[in-house]
């Protein structure tokens, strides 16, 4: 099958997005569903959907269509949004959680892509919630936060089935600056590129912003 992407691709996203469409056609979905932790279900003999969960919102990944949509309200989620998840599925080797939290630097290639993960996603939370952890609390517990024991306040969410990430706070002083850290499981890896795992990373740090509680 030949796939024609429509001119409704952003230019950015066109190329990723076509090799991912073009790669999910070949793969054998009932492998790379079952390495990501995602349950799958044939509607037809050839054709099946693999239900992805993306920070609590459930999506459906179709193949061979790779047509993509929000369950719930049957939406198409950006062409960014449908690049990740076919890459998740595409790259998820089923590798167990190794229960070890490594920052972002430390992930492959992260280096080459950390100053811009820094200043997109880890300094306007240091601008947010640097002098107020409450608020930063009550907004990772609305976003379905799990509480951990990591710095002055910290919480875990899973970004996909088998990616799950750390948002940890320091609120600063008289003495030292407030700091953030979003932090990966070890074997992120194994599931996602970097460079996605970047846009997973800031993804959490919008929600985080935008949160404003309800009065």
């Amino acid at each position: 099958m030949t796939y024609t992407p429509s001119n409704k691709v952003p230019d950015r996203y066109r190329d990723a997005f076509v090799k991912a469409v073009q790669e999910w056609q070949k793969s054998d979905p009932s492998v790379q569903a079952q390495r990501g932790g995602c349950p799958l279900e044939f509607v037809e003999p050839s054709t099946c959907r693999v239900t992805v969960s993306f920070f609590g919102t459930t999506y459906v990944v179709e193949h061979p269509t790779a047509r993509v949509w929000t369950q719930e309200t049957g939406k198409m989620p950006s062409y960014g949004l449908q690049t990740l998840f076919l890459h998740y599925l595409l790259t998820a080797d089923g590798r167990p959680l190794s229960g070890e939290w490594v920052s972002f630097r430390e992930l492959p290639d992260g280096l080459f892509y950390q100053q811009a993960f820094r200043q997109r996603s880890l300094l306007p939370l240091e601008g947010k919630f640097g002098h107020n952890r409450l608020a930063f609390e009550k907004a990772a517990m609305a976003l379905g936060g799990e509480k951990l024991d990591m710095a002055e306040s910290s919480f875990r969410f899973y970004a996909l089935p088998r990616v799950p990430l750390a948002a940890l706070l320091w609120t600063g002083d008289e003495e030292f600056p407030p700091a953030v850290q979003i932090l990966f499981d070890a074997s992120a890896g194994g599931y996602l590129p970097t460079e996605d795992l970047a846009m997973v990373g800031g993804v959490l740090s919008g929600s985080l912003l935008r949160y404003e509680e309800k009065p």
